[in-house]
């Protein structure tokens, strides 16, 4: 029986970082099935304080600024400890869990033992985010082979000559093999290693839409009738795009968090209480998706959803996709783009044939990295 313990954000309260630590482990686990072999797959429970902060309700009273934030959130408080109970039972009842490590020293000391260890999706390589740590470079693993799926350095140049190059070109050459999730990560990887690396989609479309549909709510809105406004930090450019597009398609706009002094005044429908399975559910009910994030154009795609993302073509996580599939025009930049956003339906024909041959590449490397033969 092969051991696999893969590190990611399972446990960040975002989303596209529970539901691609879901993908991987269903999908993992679906391969180990149709070989016939027995697998224990585990996510190593790493939640350091800064994660914890960086995701609580009500922020610890360090600052001003969190005193501010804070003052702001009550109105919204009791949707909130909602979302967040909810988060906190898809991770306890839907992932395989190892016993908790809360600092780096306690996986340093004593790591789940393995025979493969996983660097899983995300952002998880991304130097500059304030919940990062090494360990998610695998610097804890005494034994066992290191290997990475979809890893993603993030959406902006990293200037490593200020993030200890020598560190990390050190850790990354330590690994088994190397998957990343678009073409900045494999330059970056490149560059710290000097070695080729694999690029494959992210886990959360390996799966299809009725494999999300299992797990997803009966959450909706008005019938289905509503544009689902999902933007990690929204501008106050994107909003008025956002607006603009509601007055056209005479639709009313659905959002599911908050975290942005430009969302505060607005005729939103505020459904802040809404958790993993939640937004499965809102995705696949909308009439049309508006997003920036890079999850929202993921499941966008495996719904056949009509969308548009805001600068998509700017964002080398989100372009790279779009182009793929072909869905170039489906990025809109300014006010004048409202004027060629439609309801039309996006090519469903299209988007499977380009994500079963991503399937098939990214199935070839876990075959291969993992030693699995039918």
């Amino acid at each position: 029986m092969d051991k696999i313990a893969t590190i990611t954000f399972h446990r960040a309260h975002n989303f596209g970082s529970v539901l691609q630590t879901y993908a991987l482990q269903e999908y993992i686990c679906k391969m180990y099935k149709e070989c016939n072999k027995e697998i224990q797959y585990q996510v190593i429970d790493f939640c350091s304080n800064e994660q914890k902060d960086l995701y609580s309700v009500f922020k610890p009273n360090v600052s001003w600024k969190n005193v501010i934030k804070n003052i702001i959130t009550i109105p919204y408080a009791k949707k909130l400890q909602i979302k967040h109970r909810k988060f906190e039972t898809f991770i306890e009842e839907e992932f395989n869990l190892t016993k908790k490590y809360c600092e780096e020293r306690e996986l340093l000391e004593n790591p789940p033992v393995a025979d493969y260890y996983i660097s899983g999706s995300d952002q998880l390589w991304n130097v500059r985010t304030l919940d990062f740590s090494d360990v998610y470079y695998l610097n804890f693993v005494k034994s066992g082979k290191k290997l990475s799926y979809a890893a993603s350095f993030g959406p902006l140049k990293i200037d490593w000559q200020h993030y200890d190059k020598e560190k990390y070109s050190h850790l990354l050459n330590d690994y088994d093999a190397i998957s990343v999730r678009e073409l900045g990560s494999k330059r970056n990887v490149e560059y710290l290693t000097g070695k080729q690396c694999q690029v494959n989609i992210d886990p959360t479309l390996l799966l299809s839409c009725n494999e999300w549909r299992k797990i997803q709510s009966n959450a909706d809105y008005n019938n289905g009738q509503y544009i689902l406004l999902y933007c990690l930090e929204p501008t106050k450019k994107q909003l008025e795009i956002a607006n603009a597009i509601s007055g056209k398609l005479k639709l009313p706009i659905v959002i599911l968090r908050y975290n942005n002094k430009n969302d505060m005044i607005n005729q939103y429908v505020k459904k802040y209480e809404s958790g993993p399975k939640d937004f499965l559910a809102y995705i696949d009910h909308a009439a049309l998706v508006l997003s920036s994030s890079f999850h929202g154009t993921a499941y966008s795609l495996i719904y056949h959803k009509s969308f548009y993302v805001f600068d998509g073509m700017k964002d080398n996580r989100i372009s790279e996709i779009l182009r793929k599939t072909e869905m170039t025009e489906r990025s809109i930049d300014s006010i004048k783009d409202i004027e060629r956003v439609t309801l039309k339906p996006v090519d469903r024909e299209k988007i499977d044939i380009v994500l079963a041959e991503e399937r098939k590449r990214s199935k070839l490397y876990f075959q291969k990295v993992l030693q699995l033969k039918k």
